[in-house]
């Protein structure tokens, strides 16, 4: 393998899966590397960060590496996207960034969390019910995609009749590289026009009457907190999006994890007291993001190699869960593993704060699937997602063969 003709960023490349025996030749012999990326949709050229110690070291000095010019590499960027980047904290550094998540975190409260949990048990009994009526299915539309689409209906107050509206607009605005899924950028901006629309009249509804959500949290804010119009919406962006798409191919590749590897799934029907560091497990080994991007704010250097501002560095957390200076077998599926130090809910000021309904969407969903399930089989080849940003299972044919 020469390390010059190495590409980690181009989309097409994740068609097959994740090139983890290229990242793996970075992390030992160019832990900080030059990417061109032959891709036309994508910015011309990136730095590739693939070490786990220095995703930290990244994550932790943003007054350095910004958060402020995006997260992903993707060229083209609608303005009606841009325009709510002022909710979209994700994309937004201190004191903006941290004023903003302490006023929407009121939605993440302890009583809330605990609150959505008992729903959510029994969503996922419903749904798992509901697809193991057929032997044959498809997993991701069926069942990994249906509880996280329910999960942010209920968190952002979003009629449960409407979370097709939510699949379709989430695998467009994320999927957006996929021959599957690309627009123009007329049409990507209609969806977020269309998008901001229906979350903005939920809102009005909200500020007449009040419920136990996060769009009533935000919509009847005190003078001195409130948001306008456009941060909500950006947020409800952010929600749907980080809070969707994530989860639901964390549990499709749990899923194709465990078929993998039939004796940790059977090791787990004797002992379900190894669901929560499987979960745990999973959400390593699939690292739904990929990388996310900074932008270099001045001058600095990482391993001598010299960083000008203004350039772009992407974190791949797909090989930082994998590296070997945080585990002797990062390419092994261990459900049994005792130090979990991964980095898929990122680090730093910028850590998931939806990190703990993901591991209980996760721990529900395979906690029904154990009790009824004596195992899967593939019905069909695995359709991934064409995207270097979010690694992600379109469609997942399976054979259940239950008790």
């Amino acid at each position: 393998m020469r390390t010059p003709e190495i590409d980690v960023l181009s989309s097409h490349v994740y068609a097959t899966g994740v090139p983890y025996a290229q990242l793996a030749h970075l992390r030992c012999y160019a832990p900080v590397f030059r990417q061109e990326i032959p891709d036309p949709q994508l910015l011309d050229e990136a730095w590739v960060i693939t070490r786990a110690a220095d995703v930290r070291t990244i994550s932790m000095r943003p007054e350095i590496f910004s958060s402020s010019s995006g997260v992903a590499l993707r060229r083209y960027r609608t303005a009606e996207g841009k325009r709510l980047d002022v909710g979209n904290f994700i994309n937004l550094d201190d004191p903006e960034h941290r004023l903003l998540r302490n006023l929407v975190g009121k939605g993440f409260t302890p009583r809330i969390i605990r609150r959505f949990e008992q729903d959510y048990r029994g969503l996922a009994e419903t749904i798992v019910a509901d697809a193991l009526r057929q032997n044959t299915f498809d997993f991701v539309t069926e069942i990994s995609a249906e509880l996280p689409l329910l999960a942010i209906c209920k968190l952002l107050g979003v009629p449960e009749a409407d979370r097709e509206k939510f699949f379709r607009w989430s695998n467009v605005l994320l999927g957006a590289e996929d021959p599957e899924y690309t627009l123009s950028p007329t049409e990507l901006a209609d969806i977020v026009v269309e998008f901001r629309e229906y979350v903005l009249e939920l809102v009005q509804a909200r500020r007449a009457h009040p419920r136990e959500d996060i769009l009533s949290v935000l919509a009847t804010a005190t003078p001195g907190e409130a948001l306008t119009d456009d941060e909500i919406a950006g947020f409800a962006l952010l929600l749907m999006l980080a809070g969707n798409e994530t989860t639901r191919n964390n549990i499709s590749h749990g899923l194709i994890a465990l078929m993998e590897n039939p004796e940790q799934w059977h090791a787990l029907r004797g002992d379900p007291r190894l669901l929560d560091s499987a979960v745990e497990e999973i959400i390593r080994w699939a690292a739904p993001v990929n990388y996310m991007v900074r932008t270099v704010m001045r001058d600095t250097e990482l391993h001598g190699v010299k960083l000008r501002e203004g350039e772009r560095v992407a974190m791949m957390y797909a090989s930082a869960n994998r590296d070997e200076d945080l585990y002797t077998d990062g390419d092994a599926f261990d459900i049994t593993r005792p130090d979990q130090r991964h980095l898929s809910f990122g680090i730093g000021p910028h850590f998931c704060l939806g990190a703990h309904l993901a591991r209980i969407e996760t721990k529900v969903v395979f906690a029904e699937l154990l009790k009824r399930v004596d195992r899967f089989h593939l019905a069909g080849p695995i359709r991934r997602l064409e995207s270097s940003f979010i690694h992600g299972i379109k469609h997942l044919p399976v054979t259940a063969q239950r008790f």
